[in-house]
Formats: C-alpha cells, structure tokens, sequence
C-alpha cells in the first residue's frame, strides 16, 4: 500500500527538530546525563498545549499506565545505552550501530513472514548497509578490542530499543491525541531519568542552573514539537518507513554540529545520506511494502 507524503513529510521535520536538539545539547556541553531536563522541558511545552486544546492527557494516562512506562523506560534505556557507547568507544563504529534500526526492524518482518525477500528489498538493504559501512569506517588503532565490544553491544542495544519505541508507537498512535500521547511519553522518560541527574548532580558531574534552563527550553522548542509530529506521522507509516527516514535524524545533527561545535562534515557521511534517501525512496515506492497489523 502506498501513503501520501504527508506522514514522511511529518517525520522528516520530526527528525530534523531532533537532530537540531542533539546538536544544541552538544552545544550546550552539560555533563552528566541531560534526559531530565531535556525532556522535562518537552513534557511541559506539549502537555500544556495539550491542555489548552482541551484534550485530557491524564485520562489518557490512566487509560493505559503500562504503555507509557514501556515507552519511558524504552526512551531512557535508549539514551542510557547510547551515551554509554559514545564515551567507551569506537565512536564511528558506535554511530553507526545505532543506525541499525531499520535493519533490525526489517529482519523481524522477514522473520515472521511479514515481508518477502525481493529485489528492492535487498537494494535497500544494500544501501543501507554501505550507509554503515561508510560512517563506521574502521575501528581506530587506539581503542582496545575488548572496550570496542562493549560500546558496539550497547550501540546495537540501543537500536533495538529505537526499533521497539518504533514499533509502540506506530500501534497506539491512531487511537491517541499526538500532542498529550508524546508529553506523557516524554513525562515518563523524563521522571525514570530524574534519578541519574540526581546521582551525576551528587558527584558534582551534573549540568549547572544556566545548562539545565538551556536543556529545558531545547526540549521545549525542539525536542518536545518533534514528538508531537513524530506521533501524527506514524499515522500513516510502518515500522520500516519510520526506521529509514528515522536516518534524517543523524544527517541534520550532522550539519548542525558543524556550525554549532565546528564538528567535521566528511565526504563518507554526505555519501551515507545519500544512500539513506535513496533507500527511503525505494521503500516508499514498493508495492510490496504494506502496514503492520495493528
């Protein structure tokens, strides 16, 4: 089944908000773990506006209590998961692992018969795959063997926790209001990470007054509006589609790095996007791409 342009479209500012964020908390340059305060600051900006729409977030919550602790435990373990690799290393290798998403995400809808082996199917994956190949490059001479598994087995778990988000969200996002579904997401995520800002704060390893103010106002203006697309777009997408345009996501944090923190823009991550578009091009275009079972 093919869909309009209006749910990729949704997600594509979706993930550009995000890679913005990412790329204004490394300007920032808060210690510690900066989930709190980040999505804190999401939480308030998109409950609120749900509220003054009138819709009823709490009701919401009460409805299904469950689902928004898997999404917040989901949302931190991601997180947790991912900055952990970043600081053990190898840093390409890690970035790249965590892109692995949509790669995951494709090999559980072969698995369970969803999705048959086709020629487009391996064009993407072949794209895909190079995209990796060519942000990974090599693991530096500098970082040991046993360290450079451990970050790539947290790298890859933090994929899979992108793939499960993912997958959450495309099954509840047509029966919930987007603006008060993603501030209940993020209020989740926001209270579970609360305790690890508490212990880097202990250690004196957490962000200051002017960091944290600086971290709530990104999760106000960019983290939190990306949610709230990000729940419309998955509307109209499946797991696979999401997971591939999800890619835009490191592209604009990428880009925005560069004029932020001067962070280098290389032949091999320009090529990467390149690959990336064409295999959501292909996918979009599929015949044979059809939506999960809700």
């Amino acid at each position: 089944m093919r869909v309009s342009w209006r749910g990729p479209a949704l997600l594509g500012v979706a993930t550009s908000l995000w890679g913005l964020s990412s790329a204004g908390i490394a300007a920032v340059g808060a210690p510690g773990i900066a989930a709190a305060p980040v999505a804190a600051g999401g939480a308030v900006a998109l409950l609120g506006f749900a509220l003054a729409r009138g819709a009823h977030p709490w009701r919401d919550l009460r409805s299904a209590p469950g689902l928004f602790l898997r999404l917040g435990v989901l949302e931190v373990l991601n997180l947790v998961s991912y900055v952990a690799a970043l600081h053990i290393g190898p840093l390409p290798v890690v970035v790249a692992l965590h892109l692995t998403s949509p790669v995951l995400l494709i090999v559980v809808r072969i698995v369970r018969g969803m999705r048959a082996i086709t020629l487009v199917l391996a064009a993407e994956l072949v794209a895909i795959g190079a995209a990796i190949w060519l942000v990974a490059g090599h693991r530096p001479a500098d970082t040991a063997l046993g360290p450079a598994l451990v970050g790539c087995a947290l790298a890859l778990i933090s994929a899979g926790c992108v793939a499960g988000l993912i997958t959450l969200v495309v099954r509840e996002s047509a029966a919930r209001a987007g603006a008060s579904a993603a501030g209940l997401q993020l209020l989740a995520a926001a209270v579970l990470a609360a305790p690890l800002l508490g212990m880097a704060m202990l250690f004196g390893e957490g962000p200051t007054a002017g960091q944290t103010v600086a971290l709530a106002v990104l999760g106000a203006l960019l983290l939190g509006p990306g949610f709230a697309c990000y729940w419309l777009a998955l509307r109209e997408l499946d797991e696979v589609t999401t997971g591939l345009i999800g890619l835009n996501e490191a592209v604009v944090a990428t880009l925005a790095g560069a004029i932020l923190v001067g962070s280098e823009i290389t032949v091999a991550t320009l090529m990467a996007g390149v690959l990336v578009l064409g295999a959501v091009g292909l996918e979009l275009g599929s015949p044979a791409r059809a939506r999960a079972p809700s």
